[in-house]
This record gives C-alpha cells, sequence and structure tokens, in this order.
C-alpha cells in the first residue's frame, strides 16, 4: 500500500515557491501535479482549514467557525480561543469537538494510523486528530501531545523543545528530527503531516515578502529538503506519495479596525447585545440572546455603510436578512455557526515588496501580513502532489480546495469517502485517469440601500460537481 506524507507550510502562497527562496520545495512542484486553482474554506484561517483539511467537509459542518468563536452549546456568553486547553474542556464538558469523524476516525476502522507533528499554535495541532487517545495514531505539540503518555516519551527520546521565535526555525528543525526519525522511523503510519509555522509568523510579524519572512521561508525548506533526503534513500518511504500545502494565502494589512469600540460608539440601540469573535480578515457576530433578531437588520446597516466592510453572509435562522448572503451560500451554516459573518473589505495593489493583495484587519499592524477574509489573494494557497499516483510535471487548472485532502488520501489507501464528505478526488491528477473535470461559476449577490448610499456585494463560488470552492467576495458602497 501507498503511504502518504503530507508537508504543511502555514501561509504559504503559490507564487512564493521558486528556485532561489524554496529550492526544495520547487523541486517537487516541477516533478509533481502543481494545483494552480487551490483554495482554502472561508473563513481563511488556520485552525478552521486544518479542521476541514481532516474532515474532508467546510466549517458548517465541522463547527470550528474560526480562530476565535463562540460554542453556544458549551459556554453561550463568551467569545473563546480555539486552542488545545479550550477545545479539550469542550470535548470534557461530553460535547463534540468537531461535528464529523477526522481522517483517523475514519481509517482507524481499517487498523491504519495518521500520526500529525506541528509547531503552530496548539489548537491548529488539536484539530487534526483530538480522539487519538481512543482511535489511535497521534498528535505532537511542543505544549502537549494525544495521547498524552507521548509527550514524556518523546522528551525522553529528544530532549525538551526550543522556546518559540522568529523565525520559528528551531522548532520545526526538532520537529524534523522527530517526523524522520520517531514518527516515519518507528511509527512508520499510513497518513503522517508534519506542519510549519513558517512563513506564517513572520509574515505576520515582519510582513509578505519582507526579507526576514523570507529567511525564515529558506530555513524552513532547508529542513524540509532533510525530509526529502530521508524519503529518497528510504526503502520503506521512497515510494510514498507526497502532498505539500498551506491552509490559506495572504494580504497585507492596509489598516487595523477596532470594531468592539467601533460599535460601542455606533449608536446603534443594540450594540451590546453582540458577541464579536476577531479573526484577522473577518469578524464573527453572535447575538448575547438569541431571540434578539430585531437588532441584526440594524447590524447589518451599519456595517454595509462602513468602507472597511466587506462581504455580509447570515445565518439561515435569521430568515432573509436584506443585504447579505445566506451562510449556506457560502458552506458555513451550521451547530456552531455565527449569526453574521463579515469579512473586510480588500483590494489587489502591491505591497512595498511587490506582493498583491491588502486588507483591513481586526489586529496586527499597518503593512504587516494578514488573512481571514474572503479577498482573491487570501482564498488561494498551495498544493503540489508527487509519488507514484500522481502526474508528473503537470499544471492542475481545475478548481481544487482543502475539503478534497481527506477524499483523495481515502482514495490512495484504497478506501471510499464517507457519504458526508464535502470535498472529492483529485482524480484529474492521478496517472492513468482520464475523467473530464467540468467546473461551473456562480455568483452570489445582495445588496441594500440606506441614508449612507447603496451597498452591494458579489461572492464567486466554482464548482465540480457537488464540491464548492470560494473564489472571492467583494463589495462596493456607492454614495
Amino acid at each position: 500500500m501507498t503511504k502518504i506524507i503530507l508537508a504543511v507550510f502555514d501561509g504559504l502562497q503559490p507564487a512564493q515557491i521558486n528556485s532561489l527562496d524554496t529550492p526544495n520545495l520547487f523541486q517537487v512542484s516541477q516533478n509533481g501535479s502543481f494545483f494552480e486553482n487551490h483554495h482554502p474554506v472561508f473563513p481563511s484561517v488556520t485552525r478552521v482549514n486544518a479542521a476541514s483539511i481532516v474532515t474532508g467537509v467546510n466549517p458548517g459542518k465541522h463547527w470550528l467557525s474560526g480562530n476565535s468563536f463562540v460554542a453556544r452549546d458549551y459556554d453561550n456568553s463568551k467569545v473563546i480561543p480555539a486552542l488545545n486547553v479550550q477545545l479539550s474542556e469542550i470535548r470534557n464538558a461530553g460535547l463534540d469537538v468537531l461535528g464529523v469523524p477526522t481522517l483517523q476516525e475514519i481509517i482507524s476502522e481499517k487498523g491504519m494510523e495518521y500520526v500529525a507533528i506541528g509547531v503552530g499554535t496548539s489548537g491548529n495541532a488539536y484539530v487534526h486528530n483530538p480522539l487519538a487517545d481512543l482511535y489511535g495514531g497521534a498528535t505532537i505539540h511542543p505544549e502537549f501531545t494525544i495521547p498524552s503518555s507521548l509527550h514524556r516519551e518523546l522528551e525522553g527520546l529528544f530532549g525538551g523543545w526550543p522556546e518559540e521565535q522568529l523565525p520559528n526555525t528551531p522548532r520545526y528543525k526538532k520537529a524534523v528530527d522527530i517526523f524522520i526519525e520517531y514518527v516515519l522511523g518507528k511509527i512508520n503510519p499510513e497518513v503522517a503531516l508534519i506542519w510549519s509555522s513558517e512563513p506564517d509568523k513572520s509574515q505576520h510579524a515582519f510582513g509578505v515578502g519582507s526579507d526576514a519572512a523570507k529567511a525564515a521561508l529558506r530555513e524552513a525548506d532547508l529542513e524540509f529538503g532533510r525530509i526529502m533526503e530521508y524519503i529518497n534513500a528510504s526503502a520503506q518511504h521512497q515510494n510514498s506519495d507526497l502532498m505539500i500545502l498551506s491552509d490559506h494565502g495572504y494580504s497585507t494589512i492596509s489598516e487595523v479596525i477596532d470594531i468592539e469600540t467601533l460599535l460601542g460608539f455606533s449608536n446603534l440601540v443594540g450594540s451590546d447585545g453582540w458577541l464579536s469573535a476577531q479573526n484577522g480578515g473577518c469578524v464573527l457576530f453572535y447575538l448575547k440572546n438569541q431571540n434578539d433578531v430585531h437588532l441584526v437588520s440594524e447590524l447589518v446597516e451599519w456595517l454595509s455603510s462602513q468602507p472597511w466592510c466587506g462581504t455580509l453572509c447570515s445565518s439561515n435562522r435569521l430568515g432573509a436578512v436584506e443585504g447579505t448572503v445566506s451562510l449556506s451560500s457560502i458552506m458555513n451554516e451550521g451547530k456552531r455557526s455565527p449569526d453574521i459573518i463579515m469579512s473586510f473589505n480588500w483590494d489587489s495593489s502591491d505591497n512595498v515588496n511587490g506582493y498583491p493583495g491588502h486588507v483591513f484587519s481586526t489586529g496586527g499592524a499597518k503593512n504587516l501580513g494578514q488573512h481571514g477574509s474572503m479577498s482573491l489573494h487570501e482564498m488561494n494557497n498551495t498544493l503540489i502532489c508527487a509519488g507514484p499516483t500522481f502526474l508528473e510535471g503537470e499544471k492542475i487548472l481545475s478548481p481544487t480546495g482543502n475539503t478534497d485532502i481527506l477524499p483523495t488520501i481515502l482514495s490512495i489507501l484504497g478506501e471510499e469517502p464517507p457519504a458526508h464528505v464535502e470535498g472529492r478526488i483529485l482524480e484529474e491528477s492521478f496517472k492513468g485517469s482520464d475523467n473530464e473535470i467540468i467546473s461551473e461559476m456562480k455568483i452570489h449577490k445582495a445588496s441594500l440601500s440606506t441614508e449612507f448610499g447603496t451597498y452591494s456585494q458579489e461572492i464567486t463560488i466554482s464548482s465540480v460537481g457537488q464540491t464548492q470552492y470560494i473564489d472571492e467576495g467583494k463589495s462596493w458602497l456607492k454614495k
């Protein structure tokens, strides 16, 4: 059976893969299949996309709606970060963290294992295999492991983890050591993943395409080269399939918007009736009292009049809300979905380093990197596949997305994806496949006229069969 190795580079854009900065990644991209029209799910933040990668569904179905969110069935009074501690508390309360089974839960039925190691946030690591103590496999992170007994074993074998740094190379180097010697060398699971927090950390700190971010990416690529050397020299791994991907694209911050302060001074009658979960390029709004539906139209009118407001989407449970697109249209309607999602406005202008895409943001600082919005530049990310299953030297132009990773992995393992999976098998990249991919495009529109002018929005969605991908969402205000 072909084994599968995944290498994720947080925030890596396809345009950043070149022979100078990322020679090892570039070599794989030349030898394998390069997916030029690949998409994250929205919100384009890490933990939401990590969950989609391992479940094959969009946020509406897997329930993790943001890096920060409200889980009303757990605590409807506060916004919580999607981190190991908080997600573990949800589980300890007897609730499901994710709404559908993960990769490990699915393949455990056939005695197979998925082991993931990552040096990004603890929440990102957690969602990869939250039930490893029950279903097998493992999640490995500097702060914790699942199962918990693995943490002490790894410390005994490899020593403690370095402190988090910028760039985060020391931690990634340690992760590569463990990945090669322990995960691949000892456990040898059917599916193994390693997650680099670069270039994301350095792009947040120094800007997209900055010298510091480029240096961090070069160092991460160098460590990835060690993995490639091991794979090529290992009899049990040299015929593995390799999937290189990122979780989302990137933009540069044009201006920081203090949404809670602005909302507090907005003179809205119900301004204190909302919880706002800030997610960089977007904000999730939750009614404190779900019966206060009358507050919705006032909030939408206020948001739509702001120059920084991009797309506005509303939950089906609110009924028709003028000026908004339904959350179900963007695959975000579900048990833990917010009432309103606002993506910030964006444009395609270049930053000082020549990388296109600017966006308003809830945090960070002007000219630094950010993501989370429905910007064209954040809704395009990296996927490269190479190995015995995949075409060589091929550019794949059909729309694909992070929800396709799980069903494609299952297909390679000889398993049928469960019926609830929303992604598709990327058969057009398989050797010997003659499947013709037919894609369609749909635009969801909404508008709202107020005393401030007419707000209009368009959300463009591509689809292949039943699988849908958000290309971009944009808005404009005519006064």
